[in-house]
């Protein structure tokens, strides 16, 4: 089975050079954080201004994710062919389309197409774009539209764009006349490194960005109020109500923390559990949800 490589265009370089800035800028900003946190608790500068540089490092480490990602299924991107199908692959992933349901091959695009996410065009074209007569076109190009070989099935279009294009048109169409021996169910083999299922998982996805958001804006809060606080503050209360123990006031940071840390354990936990017991998986990050509100009612007593 021949493997087909797509053509390099200047949109993986572009988004190269993003992913390289964009880590370039959060490592210098996470060093300069980590020079200041590197004095004695006592002496941290914390304040509202440097909760934002901390929420900068992280909407730049996010973003670098989201290139790194772009860029690495650009690099896999590829095509292959056998008796029974064109297959295409990406990070694990693998595209189905039956040789047998292909109806024709148009080189380039002259419609125009719409509905696709700006996000889906970097590094590479993928996902759904809409045609004029209201089929899809299945994206899965390096090229635009205009460039990319279109390959027609009854309910649908794929785009791609082999590097040869001739070479991988000959082949394709030699495999069509030798005819299918296998019949073959068109769709997307998710791979399972990126765990796929649980982020398209809408209770499940909307439970973390939730806690995430809560989270945040927790630790955002205390950061704004800490130049305010006292140096000591309760710590612990007896059934009454009445202080028992003081601590610094750097500690009501460990709240924020601790739920940091419970909502990394349960999304992991979650990745590992969602192939085998789904429900499990969306309960451990429903209990994240409710972590963040118990930690934040815990840093509203402290400080009233």
């Amino acid at each position: 089975m021949r493997r087909w490589t797509p053509q390099r265009s200047w949109r993986l370089w572009m988004a190269l050079a993003a992913l390289i800035a964009t880590l370039g800028v959060a490592g210098y900003l996470l060093a300069s954080l980590v020079a200041l946190l590197a004095q004695p608790p006592e002496a941290w500068p914390i304040d509202g201004r440097l909760f934002l540089r901390h929420l900068a490092v992280l909407a730049l480490l996010v973003c670098a994710a989201f290139l790194g990602y772009r860029v690495a299924a650009a690099l896999s991107l590829a095509y292959t062919l056998d008796r029974n199908g064109l297959y295409i692959l990406w990070l694990g992933n693998r595209a189905v389309v039956p040789l047998g349901q292909i109806e024709s091959i148009e080189s380039g695009l002259n419609a125009p197409a719409t509905g696709a996410s700006p996000f889906a065009s970097v590094a590479y074209l993928s996902g759904p774009a809409r045609l004029p007569e209201g089929r899809e076109v299945q994206r899965f190009s390096t090229v635009p539209l205009t460039r990319a070989l279109i390959i027609h099935t009854p309910s649908e279009a794929y785009a791609i764009s082999p590097q040869d294009v001739d070479g991988f048109v000959q082949d394709l169409e030699q495999r069509r006349r030798l005819g299918a021996v296998q019949q073959l169910a068109p769709g997307v083999e998710a791979g399972r490194v990126f765990a796929y299922t649980f982020w398209r998982d809408p209770l499940a996805r909307g439970c973390v960005l939730g806690a995430l958001l809560l989270n945040l804006a927790l630790l955002g809060a205390l950061m704004v109020l800490y130049p305010s606080l006292p140096t000591l503050i309760g710590w612990r209360s007896d059934p009454t109500g009445a202080i028992v123990a003081m601590a610094p006031r750097y500690q009501i940071l460990l709240l924020p923390l601790a739920g940091a840390a419970i909502l990394f354990l349960n999304v992991g936990m979650g990745l590992w559990l969602y192939g085998r017991e789904p429900v499990g998986a969306r309960m451990l990050q429903a209990t994240s949800v409710v972590v963040q509100v118990l930690f934040g009612v815990a840093a509203l007593t402290m400080l009233r």
